[in-house]
């Protein structure tokens, strides 16, 4: 427990792994996605073990980068000393983000509309000075020789009644149920709930939120921590009707000011036309 506070929390792990697809445009074959999740800034108090992980990031040469959100902990000022930071990451295709339940938990004591659209017009230009192109219940295309992808985002769909269920899945995709579709949405529920018996195929769904409670044993023939009595889909790769999920354990952390066992991860995730 001494070593996750002291040491752990920052101890980043490049987790790589392979997708094949047999309806990716072969122009995307070899393609390379970096995610990211929960970074949960106001939980940091080390702006250089946070370089040193956007460093791992730039390392790795990727084509994109996608954020799945949890920005910060509970207040939009909270990334402000880590803004330049951030803002180093590089990608060919560009850094695309969404929203997730933390990012809405500000605005909670703002009473008026007016208010709460000048807390979110501030917290917006945020993600825009880091170089994040937010995706707000919205899709973006990645073009490549004439042929593209749909990256597809949403914000927060939460299967708690607590929380925020913003999501607006049909309103994000394109009209085009053949295009690849790799979406974005923080909790792993919402691919249950919702994507997976969507009337158009997603074959990609990356998400976050379970941080893999922070504590537990990652090892390649073992895997457990008490996130699984949670959530159903916790930790990393899920295949269902031609359909992948992949849950990131986090970048930061909250609550507990450590992580034991689940430590911070950069998922490396390269599509291949099958």
């Amino acid at each position: 427990m001494l070593y996750g506070i002291t040491k752990g929390k920052y101890r980043y792990q490049v987790e790589s792994l392979k997708l094949k697809f047999k309806d990716l445009p072969q122009a995307f074959n070899g393609y390379k996605i970096i995610q990211i999740s929960d970074i949960h800034a106001g939980s940091f108090e080390s702006i250089d073990q946070v370089a040193k992980g956007v460093a791992m990031i730039n390392d790795q040469n990727p084509d994109i980068v996608v954020f799945t959100s949890d920005l910060v902990n509970s207040n939009k000022n909270e990334i402000d000393p880590y803004i330049e930071t951030f803002a180093k990451i590089k990608a060919k295709d560009g850094v695309y983000a969404i929203l997730g339940n933390h990012d809405y938990y500000g605005i909670s004591s703002r009473s008026s509309e007016q208010k709460q659209q000048t807390y979110w017009d501030d917290f917006f230009s945020k993600f825009k000075a880091m170089g994040f192109q937010l995706l707000n219940n919205e899709h973006a295309f990645i073009e490549k020789a004439n042929e593209r992808i749909a990256l597809v985002g949403v914000e927060n769909w939460g299967a708690g009644n607590w929380f925020p269920k913003r999501g607006d899945l049909d309103k994000a995709l394109p009209n085009n149920n053949k295009d690849f579709k790799v979406l974005l949405s923080h909790d792993p529920a919402h691919w249950d709930k919702q994507a997976i018996d969507h009337p158009e195929h997603i074959h990609l769904t990356l998400s976050g939120h379970t941080h893999g409670f922070q504590f537990g044993i990652n090892l390649l023939w073992f895997k457990w921590s008490p996130a699984q009595y949670r959530y159903p889909h916790w930790l990393g790769l899920y295949e269902k009707k031609e359909q992948f999920l992949y849950v990131n354990r986090g970048f930061g952390f909250l609550v507990f000011p450590g992580r034991v066992g689940m430590w911070p991860e950069i998922t490396v995730l390269e599509l291949e036309k099958a």
